[in-house]
């Protein structure tokens, strides 16, 4: 099959990288010629695809995109595996349909490393039939690939999973401040939660305590599995979602708060456990 993957960041390049490995011939493009150069592999008009694949850092990149698909009629699929409102991917799937155009939306978790393992969990939305065509494509990303429901139903999925994730890691931040104000060790702490009711993938894959484990962004200057400024998009957007439909999302206003404060802080670019830094005693001086 020929893919376009459109968007080589940290999560487009390994996804690339793993359609090549499972036989496809990919074709990769992005705004920096330097990612493309890192994929190598097949070089052709992504008009002449089969599939052409997002993974973008924003809303506004994907309908850039989706736009010259719309005016080109191709490739006959579209698949958008960025994080973006369910009203885009349901607009999408109108208006690219409207060319002759199938488009899924297929948003991942697991994050980098996830996507080198090909360990990625794929929450598809869109026409079943469209999906089955293309399930080997997911497969060759994902550990588990799930078709959640119609147009949108994957960038629902996924919202919800950030909203728990997001509010998880805004929690144990606090838990971790309280604890290192008490002098109780990062190891200790992470071993007891882990092994306890507080245990938690977000706590296993990004404690917010240098020192418990030399794996996690705290005891690697913060290096992104994936940013606060796209968990505090993704709160954002879970947020809008729930005012749609009269649901009180309490919990995860309070969670963007902090998000924001962090980001205010001038942490946007480190990965999401840092906000921890925002909450610190020692945060506003």
């Amino acid at each position: 099959m020929k893919i376009a993957v459109v968007g080589l960041g940290t999560m487009g390049l390994p996804i690339a990288r793993k359609l090549v490995a499972a036989g496809h011939e990919v074709a990769g493009f992005d705004v920096d010629p330097q990612r493309v150069e890192l994929l190598g592999g097949a070089s052709w008009n992504r008009e002449e695809a089969d599939v052409l694949l997002c993974s973008l850092p924003n809303a506004e990149a994907v309908v850039q995109v989706a736009s010259g698909v719309v005016t080109s009629g191709k490739p006959p699929i579209f698949v958008d595996m960025s994080t973006s409102p369910p009203s885009l991917a349901r607009r999408l799937s109108t208006e690219l349909g409207g060319v002759g155009v199938a488009a899924l939306d297929a948003p991942v978790s697991g994050g980098p490393m996830g996507a080198e393992a090909a360990t990625l969990t794929v929450m598809v939305g869109g026409d079943a039939e469209t999906f089955e065509r293309i399930r080997p494509v997911f497969e060759a990303v994902g550990g588990l690939v799930v078709h959640v429901g119609g147009p949108g139903a994957g960038q629902t999925a996924k919202l919800c999973n950030n909203l728990v994730a997001g509010a998880t890691m805004a929690a144990l931040a606090e838990a971790c401040a309280v604890a290192e104000a008490e002098g109780i060790e990062p190891r200790v702490l992470y071993e007891l939660l882990s092994a306890s009711t507080g245990d938690s993938r977000v706590l296993r894959n990004r404690f917010p305590l240098s020192g418990a484990d030399e794996a996690h962004p705290a005891s690697r200057d913060w290096v992104p599995l994936f940013a606060l400024h796209l968990m505090t998009k993704d709160l954002k957007l879970v947020l809008a979602l729930a005012e749609e439909q009269g649901i009180d999302a309490s919990v995860a206003e309070a969670a963007l708060e902090r998000y924001e404060a962090a980001q205010a802080a001038g942490h946007g670019g480190l990965d999401y456990s840092g906000v921890f830094l925002a909450v610190r005693p020692d945060a506003a001086s």
